[in-house]
Protein backbone atom coordinates (compact mmCIF):
# COMPACT_ATOMS: atom_id res chain seq x y z
CA UNK A 1 0.00 0.00 0.00
CA UNK A 2 3.33 2.30 -0.39
CA UNK A 3 3.94 4.47 -3.28
CA UNK A 4 7.51 5.49 -2.00
CA UNK A 5 10.43 3.43 -3.52
CA UNK A 6 12.50 4.19 -1.10
CA UNK A 7 10.29 3.12 1.90
CA UNK A 8 8.82 -0.02 0.07
CA UNK A 9 13.12 -1.55 -0.47
CA UNK A 10 13.00 -0.81 3.45
CA UNK A 11 10.01 -2.90 3.66
CA UNK A 12 11.68 -5.79 1.57
CA UNK A 13 14.76 -5.55 3.17
CA UNK A 14 13.07 -6.28 6.34
CA UNK A 15 10.53 -9.01 5.46
CA UNK A 16 13.29 -10.79 3.39
CA UNK A 17 15.34 -10.96 6.86
CA UNK A 18 12.26 -12.27 8.93
CA UNK A 19 11.53 -14.65 5.83
CA UNK A 20 15.33 -15.82 6.09
CA UNK A 21 14.99 -16.70 9.45
CA UNK A 22 11.65 -18.10 9.20
CA UNK A 23 12.90 -20.97 7.02
CA UNK A 24 15.68 -21.45 8.78
CA UNK A 25 13.72 -23.24 11.24
CA UNK A 26 12.49 -25.46 8.98
CA UNK A 27 15.85 -26.33 6.93
CA UNK A 28 16.88 -28.69 9.69
CA UNK A 29 19.88 -29.09 11.94
CA UNK A 30 23.52 -27.00 11.34
CA UNK A 31 25.00 -30.94 10.98
CA UNK A 32 22.88 -32.00 8.55
CA UNK A 33 24.51 -29.62 6.45
CA UNK A 34 28.18 -30.37 6.91
CA UNK A 35 28.03 -32.89 4.48
CA UNK A 36 29.82 -31.99 1.40
CA UNK A 37 26.67 -33.31 -0.39
CA UNK A 38 24.78 -31.05 1.24
CA UNK A 39 26.97 -27.91 0.98
CA UNK A 40 27.24 -28.86 -2.51
CA UNK A 41 23.38 -29.09 -3.35
CA UNK A 42 22.92 -25.59 -1.00
CA UNK A 43 25.18 -23.95 -3.42
CA UNK A 44 23.86 -25.07 -6.13
CA UNK A 45 20.38 -24.33 -5.66
CA UNK A 46 21.77 -20.88 -4.56
CA UNK A 47 23.71 -19.75 -7.07
CA UNK A 48 21.00 -21.57 -9.75
CA UNK A 49 18.21 -19.45 -7.77
CA UNK A 50 20.21 -16.35 -8.38
CA UNK A 51 20.43 -16.67 -12.07
CA UNK A 52 16.98 -18.12 -13.00
CA UNK A 53 15.32 -14.96 -10.96
CA UNK A 54 16.86 -12.25 -13.45
CA UNK A 55 16.50 -14.35 -16.49
CA UNK A 56 12.63 -15.27 -15.31
CA UNK A 57 12.34 -11.60 -15.08
CA UNK A 58 14.12 -11.11 -18.48
CA UNK A 59 11.54 -13.64 -20.12
CA UNK A 60 8.65 -12.16 -18.62
CA UNK A 61 9.94 -8.41 -19.88
CA UNK A 62 12.40 -8.66 -22.78
CA UNK A 63 11.88 -5.36 -23.61
CA UNK A 64 13.64 -3.82 -20.39
CA UNK A 65 17.36 -5.69 -21.52
CA UNK A 66 16.59 -5.02 -25.26
CA UNK A 67 16.50 -1.40 -24.79
CA UNK A 68 12.79 -1.07 -25.66
CA UNK A 69 11.52 0.94 -21.85
CA UNK A 70 11.90 0.73 -17.92
CA UNK A 71 14.05 2.46 -16.00
CA UNK A 72 17.43 1.59 -15.26
CA UNK A 73 16.12 0.62 -11.53
CA UNK A 74 13.42 -1.60 -12.70
CA UNK A 75 15.91 -3.46 -15.28
CA UNK A 76 18.33 -3.62 -11.94
CA UNK A 77 16.43 -4.50 -9.08
CA UNK A 78 13.37 -6.90 -11.65
CA UNK A 79 13.43 -10.52 -10.39
CA UNK A 80 11.33 -13.39 -10.79
CA UNK A 81 9.96 -15.99 -8.29
CA UNK A 82 9.04 -18.61 -10.98
CA UNK A 83 12.42 -18.38 -12.25
CA UNK A 84 14.43 -18.51 -8.98
CA UNK A 85 12.80 -21.36 -8.28
CA UNK A 86 12.47 -23.20 -11.59
CA UNK A 87 16.60 -22.11 -11.42
CA UNK A 88 17.12 -23.65 -8.23
CA UNK A 89 15.37 -26.74 -8.91
CA UNK A 90 18.13 -27.23 -11.59
CA UNK A 91 20.85 -25.51 -9.98
CA UNK A 92 20.26 -28.37 -7.09
CA UNK A 93 19.52 -31.04 -9.64
CA UNK A 94 23.04 -30.22 -11.17
CA UNK A 95 25.43 -29.97 -7.99
CA UNK A 96 23.68 -32.51 -5.14
CA UNK A 97 23.30 -35.11 -8.68
CA UNK A 98 21.71 -38.55 -6.00
CA UNK A 99 21.51 -36.10 -3.18
CA UNK A 100 19.36 -33.92 -4.71
CA UNK A 101 15.68 -35.73 -4.22
CA UNK A 102 15.82 -36.14 -0.42
CA UNK A 103 17.90 -32.27 -0.05
CA UNK A 104 14.95 -31.22 -1.99
CA UNK A 105 12.71 -32.95 0.52
CA UNK A 106 14.24 -31.33 3.00
CA UNK A 107 13.97 -27.58 1.97
CA UNK A 108 10.72 -27.70 0.70
CA UNK A 109 9.21 -26.24 4.17
CA UNK A 110 11.85 -23.81 4.09
CA UNK A 111 11.12 -22.69 0.72
CA UNK A 112 7.72 -22.67 1.29
CA UNK A 113 7.80 -20.05 4.68
CA UNK A 114 9.96 -18.26 2.69
CA UNK A 115 7.77 -17.44 -0.15
CA UNK A 116 4.98 -17.14 2.50
CA UNK A 117 6.16 -14.72 5.02
CA UNK A 118 7.02 -12.53 1.17
CA UNK A 119 3.88 -13.02 0.01
CA UNK A 120 2.53 -11.48 3.22
CA UNK A 121 5.19 -8.33 2.90
CA UNK A 122 4.04 -7.75 -0.91
CA UNK A 123 0.57 -6.85 0.52
CA UNK A 124 2.64 -3.54 1.33
CA UNK A 125 4.36 -2.81 -1.52
CA UNK A 126 2.58 -3.97 -3.75
CA UNK A 127 2.06 -0.48 -5.91
CA UNK A 128 5.80 -0.29 -6.34
CA UNK A 129 6.37 -2.85 -8.74
CA UNK A 130 4.50 -4.81 -10.94
CA UNK A 131 3.50 -7.72 -9.06
CA UNK A 132 0.25 -5.80 -8.14
CA UNK A 133 -2.87 -7.92 -9.79
CA UNK A 134 -5.30 -6.66 -12.29
CA UNK A 135 -8.30 -4.70 -11.90
CA UNK A 136 -11.39 -6.76 -10.35
CA UNK A 137 -14.20 -4.65 -10.90
CA UNK A 138 -17.15 -6.06 -8.54
CA UNK A 139 -14.25 -6.84 -5.68
CA UNK A 140 -11.26 -6.70 -4.48
CA UNK A 141 -8.30 -4.60 -2.46
CA UNK A 142 -7.96 -1.14 -2.67
CA UNK A 143 -3.66 -1.29 -2.75
CA UNK A 144 -3.76 3.18 -3.11
CA UNK A 145 -4.65 3.68 -6.38
CA UNK A 146 -8.52 3.81 -5.76
CA UNK A 147 -9.16 0.84 -8.10
CA UNK A 148 -10.01 -2.52 -6.31
CA UNK A 149 -7.85 -5.24 -7.67
CA UNK A 150 -6.63 -9.05 -7.23
CA UNK A 151 -5.14 -9.41 -3.97
CA UNK A 152 -2.47 -12.30 -5.97
CA UNK A 153 0.02 -12.30 -3.25
CA UNK A 154 -2.91 -13.33 -0.53
CA UNK A 155 -4.02 -15.82 -3.26
CA UNK A 156 -0.38 -16.97 -3.36
CA UNK A 157 -0.17 -17.12 -0.01
CA UNK A 158 -3.02 -19.58 0.90
CA UNK A 159 -2.19 -21.97 -1.76
CA UNK A 160 1.18 -21.90 -0.33
CA UNK A 161 -0.20 -22.79 3.15
CA UNK A 162 -2.09 -25.06 1.34
CA UNK A 163 0.74 -27.07 -0.30
CA UNK A 164 2.73 -27.13 2.87
CA UNK A 165 0.28 -28.82 4.32
CA UNK A 166 -0.22 -31.18 1.34
CA UNK A 167 3.90 -31.14 1.36
CA UNK A 168 3.57 -33.31 4.40
CA UNK A 169 1.41 -35.39 4.13
CA UNK A 170 2.91 -36.48 0.28
CA UNK A 171 5.84 -38.19 1.18
CA UNK A 172 3.87 -40.86 3.25
CA UNK A 173 0.59 -41.14 1.65
CA UNK A 174 1.68 -40.91 -2.41
CA UNK A 175 -0.15 -43.97 -2.70
CA UNK A 176 3.45 -46.08 -2.49
CA UNK A 177 3.88 -46.59 1.38
CA UNK A 178 7.32 -45.64 2.57
CA UNK A 179 8.04 -41.83 1.12
CA UNK A 180 10.00 -42.45 -2.16
CA UNK A 181 12.78 -39.23 -2.20
CA UNK A 182 12.22 -36.18 -3.82
CA UNK A 183 8.20 -37.39 -4.31
CA UNK A 184 7.06 -34.66 -1.82
CA UNK A 185 9.22 -32.14 -2.76
CA UNK A 186 8.13 -32.53 -6.47
CA UNK A 187 4.59 -32.96 -6.05
CA UNK A 188 4.85 -29.33 -4.19
CA UNK A 189 7.26 -28.21 -6.64
CA UNK A 190 4.54 -28.72 -9.34
CA UNK A 191 1.84 -27.33 -7.51
CA UNK A 192 3.59 -24.19 -6.87
CA UNK A 193 3.99 -23.90 -10.57
CA UNK A 194 0.91 -24.59 -11.56
CA UNK A 195 -0.64 -21.96 -9.16
CA UNK A 196 1.59 -19.20 -10.36
CA UNK A 197 0.61 -20.04 -14.07
CA UNK A 198 -3.33 -19.37 -13.24
CA UNK A 199 -2.57 -16.34 -10.67
CA UNK A 200 -1.12 -15.29 -13.79
CA UNK A 201 -4.46 -14.52 -15.28
CA UNK A 202 -5.14 -12.08 -12.86
CA UNK A 203 -1.80 -9.79 -13.08
CA UNK A 204 -0.98 -7.53 -16.10
CA UNK A 205 -0.98 -7.58 -19.34
CA UNK A 206 -4.78 -9.37 -18.35
CA UNK A 207 -7.51 -7.22 -18.01
CA UNK A 208 -8.13 -3.05 -18.72
CA UNK A 209 -5.39 -0.83 -18.70
CA UNK A 210 -5.22 1.18 -16.32
CA UNK A 211 -2.98 4.03 -14.49
CA UNK A 212 -0.47 1.19 -13.38
CA UNK A 213 -0.90 -0.81 -15.91
CA UNK A 214 0.30 2.42 -18.18
CA UNK A 215 3.14 3.59 -15.53
CA UNK A 216 4.78 0.06 -15.95
CA UNK A 217 6.29 -1.82 -18.65
CA UNK A 218 3.78 -4.26 -19.76
CA UNK A 219 4.75 -8.25 -19.92
CA UNK A 220 5.35 -9.45 -23.17
CA UNK A 221 2.79 -11.55 -24.49
CA UNK A 222 4.27 -15.42 -26.42
CA UNK A 223 2.30 -17.83 -28.14
CA UNK A 224 -0.88 -18.69 -27.38
CA UNK A 225 -0.77 -15.72 -25.41
CA UNK A 226 1.22 -16.32 -22.28
CA UNK A 227 3.51 -14.33 -20.75
CA UNK A 228 7.31 -16.07 -19.95
CA UNK A 229 6.35 -16.32 -16.78
CA UNK A 230 3.71 -18.83 -17.71
CA UNK A 231 5.98 -20.52 -20.48
CA UNK A 232 8.67 -20.95 -17.79
CA UNK A 233 6.09 -22.65 -15.01
CA UNK A 234 4.53 -24.71 -17.88
CA UNK A 235 7.60 -25.95 -18.98
CA UNK A 236 8.69 -26.93 -14.98
CA UNK A 237 5.45 -28.76 -14.48
CA UNK A 238 6.47 -31.00 -17.01
CA UNK A 239 9.71 -32.58 -15.67
CA UNK A 240 8.52 -32.66 -12.37
CA UNK A 241 5.28 -34.96 -13.15
CA UNK A 242 7.84 -37.16 -14.85
CA UNK A 243 9.62 -36.92 -11.74
CA UNK A 244 7.01 -38.26 -9.66
CA UNK A 245 5.67 -40.67 -11.84
CA UNK A 246 8.53 -42.29 -12.86
CA UNK A 247 9.51 -42.25 -8.49
CA UNK A 248 6.25 -43.95 -7.50
CA UNK A 249 6.14 -46.35 -10.30
CA UNK A 250 9.72 -47.79 -8.96
CA UNK A 251 8.58 -47.63 -5.56
CA UNK A 252 5.32 -49.69 -6.36
CA UNK A 253 7.17 -52.31 -8.54
CA UNK A 254 9.95 -52.63 -5.59
CA UNK A 255 6.45 -53.64 -3.35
Amino acid sequence: MLNSPVAALALKLLFTVLALIAASRFAGGAAVWRAPAAQRGLGGLLTGTLIGAKLGFWMHYPGVWLGAAASPWFAASGLSVPGACAGGVLGLAFAARAHAPALADRLMPSVLVLLLVLDLGAVTWSLTEPGFGAAAPRWGINFGDGIPRHPVMLYDAAALAALWWAGQRAGTQAGVGAPAPGVAAAMVGAGCFGVWFLLGFLKPPFGPILMLEAIYPRPALYWPGLTGEQWLCLGAIVPLGMFCARRIGKSAEAE
